[in-house]
């Protein structure tokens, strides 16, 4: 009898104990709970100070860059430059969406808007876009590969947010239903502009040191690798087949684009951009690469920034990969079609 009662008291004990133990884990759990959540909480405060500083700090160095820039005499360069370091401050905002309240992103998006139009604005006063463009037709009529080697024309372009080059070996614009075929001897590290082209087939071979289009529609654009950048403007239901380190896009419209592109791609007051793999080939396509120093370990095609939308939950509605059914596989059946669909002159002879 007295020993079931120890064991009946032995046991009360361990369930005591046992009680005890597991009521102080809870509470090591819970403080340790508190403490990661002040740590966030902490983390957090901290990351919203130093975005906050940035943020104002970029934004003022740019506001100061352009209220001086009627004494410059770099204006292009100035205005270019400008435009990276905004395009720059709205992907740190976009990265940092995440931890900032609806009220905070509104007001950085109003600075950002703020600073792009004062830009446009100083950009049209300083250098009016009448300035673009050839004053001679005689001047910007096609030219073979022989011409080529001996011309040089300098034209300075302010169509679409200028990169800053003077010195433009090609540049054309104002054509319908054209095959227009640039050589090798006029593109290789050169800056190619066009604007205003309609139903028009544009072959670029060799490797761009940067391409400039604006105003296209129903066009095709297939080139080799470009070194640097390309910008896009204006452009509906274009194809472009291209390769480069960096590539914007403003207003433009149900365009496809075929990419191989070292750093994300740029898209802003657009809609119906699709996008596939850059799969253009041609002979010395290789070579074409490694002249143009283009990083093919590196390739972004698939992965855009939408600057009209900073959700980080949900995909942009403005683009999106190309099905697979609609991709174009065989380039040059599809380049003869589309010369012979709109009966494209060959303008290159």
């Amino acid at each position: 009898m007295e020993d079931l009662m120890d064991s009946g008291s032995l046991n009360g004990k361990e369930k005591i104990t046992e009680i005890l133990n597991r009521r102080h884990k809870e509470r090591e759990l819970h403080i340790q709970a508190a403490k990661l959540e002040r740590q966030k909480d902490a983390e957090s405060t901290e990351a919203l100070n130093y975005f906050e500083v940035s943020f104002e700090e970029k934004a003022k160095q740019i506001r100061n860059t352009l209220d001086g820039v009627a004494a410059s005499e770099q204006k292009a360069q100035v205005f270019a430059e400008s435009q990276n370091e905004i395009y720059d401050l709205q992907r740190y905002l976009s990265s940092s969406t995440f931890f900032l309240n609806e009220y905070r992103i509104k007001v950085c998006q109003n600075t950002v808007n703020e600073l792009s139009k004062l830009l446009d604005t100083l950009r049209n006063e300083l250098m009016p876009k009448k300035k673009f463009g050839f004053k001679s037709k005689k001047i910007v009529k096609m030219i073979n590969e022989k011409d080529a080697k001996d011309m040089d024309v300098k034209q300075t372009s302010q169509a679409t947010g200028s990169s800053g080059e003077n010195h433009i070996r090609w540049t054309f614009s104002e054509r319908a239903n054209q095959l227009i075929h640039l050589p090798v001897a006029v593109v290789n590290d050169q800056t190619i502009t066009a604007s205003k082209l309609r139903n028009c087939l544009i072959r670029i071979e060799g490797h761009p040191g940067s391409l400039q289009f604006a105003q296209l529609d129903n066009c095709v654009v297939v080139c080799g690798p470009t070194a640097r950048s390309i910008f896009l403007d204006d452009c509906t239901d274009c194809k472009f087949v291209v390769a480069c380190q960096q590539l914007r896009c403003h207003r433009s419209r149900e365009c496809d684009m075929y990419l191989n592109v070292t750093s994300r791609a740029i898209i802003e007051d657009c809609k119906g951009i699709r996008v596939a793999r850059y799969n253009y080939q041609y002979d010395n396509i290789e070579e074409d690469f490694r002249q143009s120093g283009l990083d093919l370990s590196c390739n972004n095609w698939h992965t855009l920034d939408d600057f009209n939308w900073l959700s980080t939950d949900k995909p942009s509605p403005n683009w999106s990969l190309l099905d697979d059914a609609q991709i174009v596989t065989d380039w040059n059946s599809y380049l003869e079609n589309f010369q012979q669909t709109h009966s494209l002159t060959d303008v290159d002879h």
